[in-house]
């Protein structure tokens, strides 16, 4: 019984709908943005959902962030619906991106850096990949990256895809590459910089479940 991609998507618009009315409840820590980049086969997508789960807060992982964007392009009244009054102040934050990583926008970008900003501003969300942790810089924002070592992401991705030992080798190299290009093209900027995080965890070491309540722990520090 899962829902459709576009069903999430409208259903969140008239989450948003309503906190124009009836502002949500107040977190206790400032941070209410967890940005989630990850290496291949290294849990990360676990840890966005169960994260997500945790917390109460919006996941926002590629595939809604993609239907996004192709729905923007059919209608305008999808990111007019996200938060009417306040677009000038995305958009005001998304020009200081594009001049601070000296980026050359394209219209896929701009639409881009546009949903994660206004993601952003509406806050509790939970973000996974698409270069988040680059976009959303001027707000209550918590960046994590999850890490694994080789082998055991290379095993991840061979048991869960059901893949030989080359041919998962190949998806994860294949994978880490693309991301890693996505990044460098939007955002002009390093996926593998450590600089670029604020909490780095190894999932060769830690559970899902620990993972989490790391993340957590730090939600609650920031």
């Amino acid at each position: 019984m899962n829902r459709s991609i576009h069903q999430i998507i409208e259903d969140q618009i008239k989450r948003w709908e309503m906190d124009k009315i009836k502002p949500p409840l107040q977190i206790k820590s400032t941070v209410n943005i967890i940005t989630i980049s990850r290496e291949s086969g290294s849990r990360g997508q676990q840890v966005a959902e169960q994260l997500a789960k945790e917390t109460g807060f919006d996941l926002f992982h590629n595939e809604i962030l993609e239907a996004m964007i192709d729905l923007s392009h059919n209608s305008k009244a999808l990111l007019e619906t996200l938060d009417e009054r306040g677009m000038n102040i995305v958009d005001d934050i998304v020009s200081a991106l594009v001049h601070e990583h000296h980026l050359w926008p394209d219209e896929y970008s701009k639409l881009l850096l546009r949903i994660l900003n206004t993601i952003g501003k509406h806050g509790n969300a939970v973000i996974l990949g698409r270069g988040g942790n680059c976009a959303l810089k001027k707000f209550h924002t918590l960046r994590v990256r999850i890490v694994a070592p080789e082998r055991l992401r290379r095993e991840y991705i061979q048991k869960s895809q059901d893949l030989s030992t080359d041919d998962a080798q190949k998806m994860m190299i294949s994978t880490d590459a693309n991301r890693n290009a996505f990044v460098k093209r939007y955002f002009n900027s390093d996926a593998n910089d450590p600089a670029n995080y604020d909490l780095i965890l190894n999932t060769g070491t830690l559970s899902v479940e620990k993972t989490v309540q790391i993340i957590q722990c730090a939600i609650n520090s920031v």
